[in-house]
């Protein structure tokens, strides 16, 4: 048979021959061990442990910073044991350390300012790395975006079909940019989507009217984004609000009703005049936006006849709830109660009595949908200022900029 290096065939059991010296014991321990050595081979020793590495979000030197991130400083291999980004000519800005040690986040950083850094940290053992130390400036923009008005207003209780709706000081060149930092967080689940309804005004409606019961919370968080053209977005702004009750009005031009249903059930059938032929109210799903005890209406105001024209009028009428912006109310008008439920003699108008019109007016809540049937002239996005539900609901999704991602 075949010897291996490690076979231990010889190392017992042959006594010393002749002309054969005998092997003391020392020196037979000492071919066991080299032996032993040679088959299990060399031990590499453990790799050096790196030290702690300390990195910025931003990089060193960077300028035309977009400050719509806070500024992160980490440490890898280790903690962080210091933190210290200062602006110009200004004190210290207090950020965050995660529990870990690991992560320094700083609060929103201006628009303008040079920052400088300085971190030190220490890796598992106590040992101090390189240190961190770099500046950095953020861009100064020459105009900035605005928000001009939100719709619900914040802490309102808003009817099934109102939209969110947040409008602009100016326009929009880079719509993605500004509806990615837009959310809509929904207490249940709701699908829905936004919508440009121009370059000033980003929208957003659930696929169908909303759960009573929702509490719903925007944040728009545009504070450092470039929303293209050289004009970058000025501040945060969240709001929340309610859904209320599910309450419904139904309009039926030819049968001269205005019918209320709450919560699925009919509560209330009223006695109404709609437009006249020549000025018929238009159908379609309109909103409740706006109360008024007494509003001044005149018709050159909305296209109608203009002073000295036939049909022309200018009155102040009590107890009215705009429905559109292109004129169109549900208000209180004594002088056609004879008509109401009879026939449509208004300008485009909803008129009710005015005991039906007060009951009307202290009923109905913000975002309430009123649905006009059986006119001869649609509600279209031209006319009114809350017209979402007019859009079918695959063509409103195409209306966000982020509809192709």
């Amino acid at each position: 048979m075949a010897r291996t290096q490690c076979s231990r065939r010889d190392r017992v059991g042959r006594g010393a021959g002749p002309g054969r010296a005998t092997m003391g014991p020392l020196v037979v321990l000492l071919a066991v061990v080299a032996l032993l050595a040679g088959c299990a081979g060399t031990v590499a020793p453990p790799p050096p442990v790196p030290p702690v590495a300390l990195t910025a979000s931003i990089a060193p030197g960077a300028v035309d910073v977009a400050p719509a991130e806070p500024l992160v400083v980490s440490a890898a291999g280790g903690r962080l044991t210091s933190v210290t980004v200062t602006p110009t000519g200004a004190a210290p800005v207090q950020g965050t350390l995660d529990p870990s040690g690991t992560r320094w986040t700083s609060p929103q950083l201006a628009y303008g300012t040079e920052y400088r850094v300085s971190a030190a940290g220490v890796d598992g053992q106590g040992r101090p790395g390189a240190p961190l130390e770099q500046t950095f400036r953020t861009v100064a923009p020459e105009e900035t975006l605005e928000i001009a008005s939100i719709r619900p207003t914040d802490g309102q209780t808003v009817g099934v079909a109102m939209p969110v709706s947040i409008t602009f000081e100016t326009p929009v060149t880079d719509r993605a940019a500004v509806e990615r930092r837009v959310s809509v967080q929904t207490s249940v689940p709701t699908e829905g989507s936004f919508r440009w309804m121009s370059d000033e005004q980003l929208n957003w409606r659930p696929k169908e009217y909303w759960r009573p019961g929702t509490q719903v919370t925007v944040a728009a968080r545009l504070h450092g984004v470039d929303s293209g053209g050289g004009v970058w977005g000025e501040e945060d702004r969240s709001f929340s609000f309610t859904v209320g009750r599910d309450q419904r009005a139904r309009g039926d031009v030819n049968q001269h009703t205005l019918v209320l249903y709450q919560d699925g059930q009919e509560l209330r059938s009223l006695p109404a005049s709609y437009g006249r032929d020549i000025y018929p109210t238009q159908y379609g799903i309109h909103v409740a936006f706006e109360k008024h005890e007494i509003k001044r209406m005149r018709s050159d105001t909305w296209g109608g006849p203009a002073e000295g024209q036939p049909g022309f009028y200018d009155q102040n009428l009590p107890l009215a709830v705009r429905i559109s912006n292109n004129g169109e109310f549900v208000h209180v008008n004594p002088d056609s109660v004879s008509a109401q439920g009879r026939r449509n003699v208004s300008h485009g108008c909803v008129n009710l009595s005015p005991a039906n019109g007060e009951f009307f007016y202290n009923w109905v809540q913000m975002g309430d949908p009123v649905e006009i049937v059986g006119s001869s002239r649609p509600l279209t996005t031209r006319d009114g200022d809350i017209a979402d539900w007019t859009i079918p609901w695959d063509e409103y999704r195409r209306g966000s900029a982020l509809a192709s991602a």
